[in-house]
């Protein structure tokens, strides 16, 4: 039995990982805990505080967004085996719809009164995963309205095979110069946008869920990935890191001050501009601490299994809030009790997710997995 010639496109094998480096990276992992707490905070913090700091620095945690589109890019890249572009989006299509698929039903049916329901057309839209192409927030945040990313992110896999193999072409200058190229992108066409006097609904679809637009965050975290693989490390990673994280915060705060004093919210694609460079020095120093053969406390087991539950948190954690709630379990008292009460609705949501993952995400992938969808077919 031979073998049929693969004609179908291919993740390219010169873009993956040499054998030396380590394939799973524990640290990027735990660091998926934090950016799902900044989503949780964004959706639901304001119902645990009446302090404007915290308040509006919740606001901002829709950045945790912009985390995992980088993360997503810079992780697939640096794991690519060369696969056939079919197979590799039924991989994809088997980690990520299970799970999305039973909260977005838990959406539309138990808690469908408290929800945006889109409509039929909304519902199919939501269920194929390409509600952000939609312009009209009924559609793209209708039922469990986290999952307009997924949207984004399908239409990122769609792509990837094909970026991928381009950029093994690539070496410094080039993969500099596409990081650039793609920064001024993100920061431009927000201008001109508004020098066209686009409406705000329409801008805020353009900048925050229009797929496109968003894939140049993904991008970034494949040009940072592809510039460790043929060896940039950072001199000093523990260093890196730390700058990563402190900047990150400073810029946090910095919005937070701004908004305060102004009262007005620094538009989000912005945002995101500002908090991009500190996480990818982030990803940076921590990547090359593990390659150096140093582990962090990223990597130790209970962040390992936050960050595994980090996906499920990001589905459930919305749903969770809503369905609770209607028996009133959660207060708005402010002061130390409000964070008694929010951390008791975190230790919730990620018991939530843990179960997600553990009885569905993972034993559905599993079985998924096992079936040959986009393999090669053997020929007689």
């Amino acid at each position: 039995m031979l073998a049929e010639p693969n004609t179908a496109p291919t993740v390219s094998q010169s873009a993956a990982a040499p054998a030396a480096v380590p394939r799973r990276l524990g640290s990027l992992t735990g660091l998926r805990f934090f950016a799902a707490v900044a989503v949780v905070l964004c959706h639901v913090g304001g119902s645990f505080s009446f302090v404007d700091h915290a308040v509006v620095a919740d606001g901002y945690g829709y950045v945790g967004v912009t985390f995992f589109f980088l993360l997503s890019g810079f992780v697939l890249t640096w794991s690519c085996t060369g696969q056939a572009a079919p197979r590799f989006w039924w991989l994809r299509f088997s980690r990520v719809w299970p799970a999305a698929c039973l909260t977005m039903v838990f959406a539309f049916t138990v808690i469908a009164d408290k929800e945006n329901i889109p409509g039929p057309v909304g519902h199919v839209a939501e269920l194929a995963l390409v509600q952000s192409w939609s312009p009209e927030q009924k559609v793209y945040f209708g039922g469990n309205g986290v999952e307009w990313s997924l949207s984004a992110e399908f239409f990122f896999y769609a792509l990837f095979p094909f970026v991928a193999a381009g950029l093994a072409r690539l070496r410094g200058r080039g993969l500099a110069t596409t990081a650039v190229v793609t920064l001024v992108v993100l920061g431009v066409t927000p201008v001109i946008a508004t020098s066209c006097g686009i409406s705000a609904s329409l801008y805020y679809w353009l900048f925050f869920v229009f797929p496109p637009y968003r894939f140049g965050e993904f991008l970034l975290g494949m040009l940072l990935a592809r510039a460790v693989l043929l060896g940039a490390r950072a001199p000093w990673p523990a260093w890196t890191a730390g700058v990563g994280a402190l900047g990150t915060a400073a810029v946090m705060y910095a919005l937070t001050r701004h908004t305060i004093d102004t009262g007005v919210y620094t538009q989000r694609p912005y945002v995101a501009l500002l908090f991009i460079p500190f996480f990818l020095l982030l990803f940076w120093g921590c990547v090359s601490t593990e390659m150096a053969g140093r582990r962090t406390w990223l990597a130790t087991k209970p962040m390992l299994r936050l960050g595994e539950w980090s996906f499920a948190l990001y589905l459930v954690h919305k749903p969770t809030f809503i369905f609770t709630n209607k028996w009133g379990w959660w207060h708005n008292h402010g002061g130390y009790s409000a964070v008694l009460s929010f951390a008791a609705f975190l230790a919730l949501a990620v018991c939530v997710a843990a179960c997600l993952c553990l009885f569905v995400e993972r034993p559905v992938e599993r079985t998924l997995r096992r079936l040959p969808v986009g393999k090669p077919r053997a020929a007689a």
